[in-house]
């Protein structure tokens, strides 16, 4: 009995521990309290509790935030090493510390022509020149070579007095003024002066000596043809000093292209030029024969040029006058003279309409009736006033470009005549 008790004691301790828990306080002093003689009642046990019971499960913990995702890398991309363009060579060295640069100027034209009902049309290599320049030493000897194989050889014979008094003579062979050499220079050059020998174009018209790659037209002027474009053997001493000033100083044989020289006569000239601003340029030009003026075909020049070059607009004029024949004779020399003028405005530095005006009197003194039945555009013998529109396209500069142009020819006493040449040009 006494361990029955004993055992049972845990489960009562625990029992009663609950009953406590849950049993209301009270209050000592509302409480009446109690007799002695009370008999004293049992109090009831409390529930069982069921250990088995589950709880109820914990709140779920909130979602985690969203975490943006990181788009992945694009894939690296290969560079390719930039490797550096190396300029081409624009001079060839020769020698220890000379050099040479290559030079060409090819010219195509298509060409048609009216006059009198009669039409021509053909094809034409106007020009392939081939040049080579440079120094051998720099800035002391130079050299300039240039040929057009579009020209055609023309060899003749020239008969030269030799010896004392002339008792004797000579022929030699020697190619016409249509040939394929036309220019030789060697040039030994300083600060103030540079000296050529060799073969060059007369400094007579400023059209005539300029480089045929910047012609404002496929053709030059009438007045530029006639006394100008011309070579010859020669000396020449000249310079441009500073930004302001040219000069050039010559002398020649006076017989033209390739040719030795027949007689004791040489032909000097002088051509200046001012450049009172960038732009503008004034030049002047004096061309005689000197000795035996009376025996030989003399020929004197006098000529006067001006060029503009502003804001797109180009101005360019010329005016030569020339005598020709031995002087002191009893009729006078035949005197002849010619002028032009060209108008232009560039636009876009691509597109350059011109306007040319000219004329070209052979002989100021008479009016000459021409060759009757011969037709050219370089008159022999009338009257001529040309009209001529033109229009240029610059592919790049002179290096590269188009040009188209008609002309009319205006005689005196000869038919009209007109020309359209439509050309290619190809520099450098």
């Amino acid at each position: 009995m006494k361990l029955s008790l004993l055992s049972a004691a845990p489960v009562l301790l625990l029992a009663s521990s609950a009953a406590f828990a849950q049993a209301p306080a009270v209050d000592p002093a509302a409480t009446p309290a109690a007799s002695p003689d009370a008999p004293v009642i049992a109090a009831a046990p409390p529930p069982a509790i069921d250990v088995t019971t589950t709880l109820p499960p914990a709140p779920a913990a909130p979602p985690a935030p969203a975490v943006p995702a990181v788009p992945a890398a694009p894939p690296a991309e290969v560079l390719t090493p930039v490797v550096p363009e190396i300029p081409l060579a624009t001079k060839l060295g020769i020698g220890k510390d000379g050099f040479w640069q290559p030079a060409a100027n090819l010219q195509f034209w298509v060409f048609g022509a009216n006059q009198a009902g009669a039409t021509q049309t053909t094809l034409r290599i106007r020009r392939a020149e081939l040049r080579v320049k440079g120094e051998i030493i720099p800035k002391f000897l130079g050299f300039n070579v240039m040929i057009d194989p579009a020209r055609v050889l023309d060899n003749n014979k020239s008969t030269i007095n030799v010896g004392g008094g002339g008792t004797g003579t000579v022929s030699a062979n020697n190619q016409g003024t249509v040939t394929i050499l036309q220019d030789y220079l060697v040039t030994f050059m300083s600060d103030y002066a540079d000296l050529s020998v060799g073969q060059f174009k007369i400094p007579v018209s400023y059209e005539g000596a300029g480089s045929a790659a910047k012609l404002l037209f496929p053709e030059r002027a009438v007045v530029s043809r006639r006394f100008g474009d011309q070579r010859d053997l020669g000396i020449k001493i000249d310079k441009k000093l500073g930004k302001h000033f040219y000069y050039q100083a010559a002398v020649f044989n006076g017989e033209g292209q390739n040719k030795l020289d027949s007689n004791t006569q040489k032909d000097l000239a002088l051509r200046l030029e001012l450049y009172p601003i960038d732009g503008i340029m004034i030049g002047g030009v004096g061309y005689a024969g000197v000795t035996r003026r009376d025996s030989s075909p003399t020929k004197d020049r006098v000529e006067a040029d001006f060029k503009l070059d502003l804001a797109n607009v180009l101005l360019q004029a010329e005016y030569i006058h020339g005598w020709d024949g031995p002087t002191g004779q009893a009729t006078p020399r035949p005197e002849s003279a010619g002028v032009y003028a060209v108008l232009g405005y560039t636009f876009v530095e691509k597109l350059q309409p011109v306007f040319r005006i000219g004329y070209y009197d052979p002989d100021v003194h008479q009016d000459l009736q021409g060759k009757a039945g011969e037709r050219t555009n370089l008159p022999t013998g009338d009257e001529v006033t040309t009209y001529e529109l033109g229009l240029n396209y610059y592919i790049r500069g002179d290096n590269a470009k188009l040009q188209a142009a008609w002309s009319k020819y205006v005689y005196k006493n000869e038919p009209n005549r007109g020309e359209l040449i439509v050309a290619a040009q190809a520099s450098f």
